[in-house]
């Protein structure tokens, strides 16, 4: 059953974090972007996947800052939802929205914010992930799982997952698990579009007429399953965040054939949130935080990096000192994109930025960057 969004639109962890404050940081007197680093958008909201179309447009996600109504679920965990996230289309600074209004969550006790999380193209259409609706979410109307946006300006529900978890929950139901799940990352492969329900700890299937499979059941231990990266033999390979509280090197990348064969792949990594591969070949990952003395769940501040993986067990920085990177990704000019911070004080309003790093001739260090708004 497909559902439509027909709100106006205009035509163009655990994923459970501790809030840790973001270190106030200052950019070079005339306003210039540290070497190494062009940043593409900022000013934006709480900021997550994006891909481009087929003409080589770029799409992102924003997540929002959940909204006005507020729902007490139980102790420490309120919940303020709303229609404020969306998935536009990035130029000069700008984003124009493809999507707007749409559902979005702030978990107040930790920061975290669930809403648009991810736009993928699969052939010339595009398909947004959305999380952080449906009845345990207090929003029954509305829905988690896969839209497409649509040409007459809706988007139309193809991918129910709100409706599909109930029935078929993971193997081992962590006591954190909620049945509209905590998607993560949409990724477009062959004829169909896979994606990740973090608490869970499932990589699910769905093709455009909206059937729903698991590929692979990833929930042993709690390790929570975020970002996919695809090579040319259909291999999905998935980061982990884990859960709190974390430790350095207890993250992991597995590696899931298209028979549903899971192996680890690379070892060692911390709070990964993100994977993608990269023009050499070389598997890349956007590791959230690092520096954690396994006793808290705080983050901490700008110690993000971006590795690439040098061996099993092994890998190097090409980008340090992030404030919490969330995703990432590579145009085709080859160059490195990143979105952050993943969470923020004041709801991550505003403090969003889209930006792209060139570490040929070495790693770049995003130590002092805070953007300004790129566009009124």
């Amino acid at each position: 059953m497909q559902r439509r969004i027909t709100r106006p639109l205009v035509i163009g962890m655990s994923a459970a974090l501790a809030t840790a404050g973001i270190a106030t940081q200052a950019m070079a007197q005339d306003g210039a972007d540290p070497d190494g680093i062009t940043t593409i958008a900022a000013g934006l909201s709480n900021p997550r996947g994006f891909d481009w179309g087929p003409d080589g447009s770029l799409y992102l996600a924003q997540a929002g800052w959940g909204g006005d109504n507020n729902v007490a679920i139980v102790p420490g965990f309120t919940v303020d939802n709303g229609l404020t996230a969306s998935v536009g289309m990035v130029a000069d600074g700008c984003v124009t929205p493809a999507a707007a209004g749409l559902p979005s969550a702030l978990w107040q006790e930790a920061g975290w914010i669930w809403g648009a999380m991810d736009v993928a193209f699969l052939g010339d259409q595009a398909y947004a992930l959305l999380s952080g609706a449906g009845p345990t979410w207090f929003s029954p109307t509305n829905r988690s799982g896969v839209y497409r946006l649509d040409d007459d300006g809706t988007m139309t529900l193809v991918g129910d997952i709100s409706g599909w978890l109930p029935d078929n929950p993971p193997a081992e139901v962590p006591f954190d698990y909620s049945p509209d799940g905590s998607l993560f990352d949409l990724e477009a492969t062959g004829d169909a579009l896979l994606l990740t329900e973090a608490v869970g700890g499932q990589l699910l299937r769905v093709t455009p007429d909206g059937e729903i499979s698991s590929v692979a059941d990833l929930s042993e231990g709690h390790l929570v399953p975020t970002g996919i990266a695809l090579d040319d033999e259909g291999n999905a390979f998935i980061g982990h965040e884990t859960a709190a509280p974390y430790v350095d090197g207890a993250s992991k990348v597995v590696m899931v054939t298209p028979d549903g064969s899971v192996s680890d792949h690379w070892t060692g990594l911390t709070v990964v949130t993100d994977v993608a591969m990269g023009p050499d070949g070389s598997l890349y990952a956007a590791e959230m935080a690092t520096g954690f003395s396994g006793e808290t769940a705080e983050m901490p501040a700008v110690s993000g990096r971006i590795v690439r993986q040098t061996g099993p067990d092994s890998s190097e920085a090409v980008v340090t000192d992030l404030a919490y990177p969330v995703y990432i990704g590579f145009d085709a000019d080859g160059r490195l994109l990143v979105s952050g911070p993943a969470f923020g004080p004041d709801a991550g309003v505003g403090q969003g930025w889209l930006a792209a790093a060139d570490f040929s001739n070495g790693p770049v260090s995003f130590a002092g960057y805070e953007p300004a708004a790129t566009c009124a």
